[in-house]
């Protein structure tokens, strides 16, 4: 499968850019003034939030962001409510971010992230993590849902 595909940092970092991209190519596009767009700093600070305390709990498990080497099944913390708080933690982060920068064209990044995770990466991650962890994860996969 094309490596791309198997790298969520890059639909991150690309999102994180076509919004204030946008705004610098096509500022007659804004949508969202100030005032108004200082509303997008709280869904950012919040979404980092959520991903960097994701984040820490895999560093204190010592499990690892590559599922072919992990080893240990995360289901505490943030991942009690949500299979993927990074990645949701991601996507209120970058719609912050849209909101702040108030670009029309910026506000479809979120949607792209969305697209490209939900599409793309998670179902690739869940069959390796159903390999990984067998009956475990497919118990955790029945009672907590993929995004919240």
């Amino acid at each position: 499968m094309n490596k791309l595909i198997t790298f969520p940092p890059f639909y991150f970092f690309l999102c994180i850019f076509i919004s204030p991209a946008s705004y610098i190519l096509f500022p007659a596009y804004s949508l969202i003034k100030f005032p108004f767009n200082l509303i997008g700093i709280l869904p950012f600070a919040y979404g980092f939030k959520v991903l960097r305390r994701a984040s820490k709990l895999f560093e204190t498990k010592k499990t690892t962001f590559r599922l072919e080497t992990s080893r240990e099944l995360v289901i505490e913390g943030d991942f009690k409510h949500s299979r993927n708080p990074m990645y949701l933690g991601s996507l209120i982060l970058i719609i912050g971010l849209s909101v702040f920068i108030g670009s029309s064209i910026g506000l479809l990044s979120p949607i792209l992230f969305f697209m490209t995770i939900n599409f793309l990466v998670i179902p690739r991650e869940e069959k390796l993590m159903e390999q990984t962890f067998e009956s475990d994860y497919i118990k955790y996969k029945n009672n907590v849902r993929r995004w919240i």
